[in-house]
């Protein structure tokens, strides 16, 4: 009897395991960047016939707390990830965000609502804040953003 229960506990484990790994491959897809979005200046002609979006003010970052809940899209927060979450911006939106001091920059796709301080302009995950440097200090930093990259199917007013 004890080895019956025992074979299903490790069953039950292997299937979870194979599920979770399963989610986590599913979610490391990150969008391809187009040409167009890799090759904007900060401060270029704006093309023909394409909304520009741009914002400057404070970003923040998740805690890590948040890491594997949900996020207002649907998908699963990862820290590791460069996502970030903007209060207006539709779900899937490429975002290039600037650190406004240094110049370095990087791209982040929205996937989440917020912040919720009216006082910050984007949330940021961990992995993207750290790479602009914004883990050190008080865990606010003054960036510029603009998107590179509407989701497909979105036509911007």
């Amino acid at each position: 009897m004890f080895y019956q229960i025992k074979h299903k506990i490790c069953i039950l484990v292997l299937l979870l395991g194979l599920f979770y790994f399963g989610v986590d491959a599913q979610t490391k897809d990150t969008p391809q960047l187009t040409d167009f979005a890799l090759s904007i200046p900060t401060d270029s002609v704006e093309p023909e016939g394409i909304k520009v979006f741009k914002q400057n003010g404070t970003a923040s970052y998740y805690a890590k707390k948040f890491n594997g809940r949900r996020t207002a899209s649907g998908e699963r927060y990862s820290s590791r990830k460069l996502t970030a979450a903007h209060r207006t911006l539709p779900f899937g939106t490429l975002v290039r965000v600037a650190n406004a001091k240094t110049g370095k920059w990087l791209v982040v796709r929205v996937n989440d609502r917020g912040p919720y301080s009216r006082k910050r302009i984007i949330d940021l995950s961990y992995e993207a804040a750290r790479q602009l440097g914004l883990t050190q200090g008080a865990g606010l930093l003054k960036v510029k953003i603009r998107v590179v990259e509407w989701p497909v199917g979105y036509t911007p007013n």
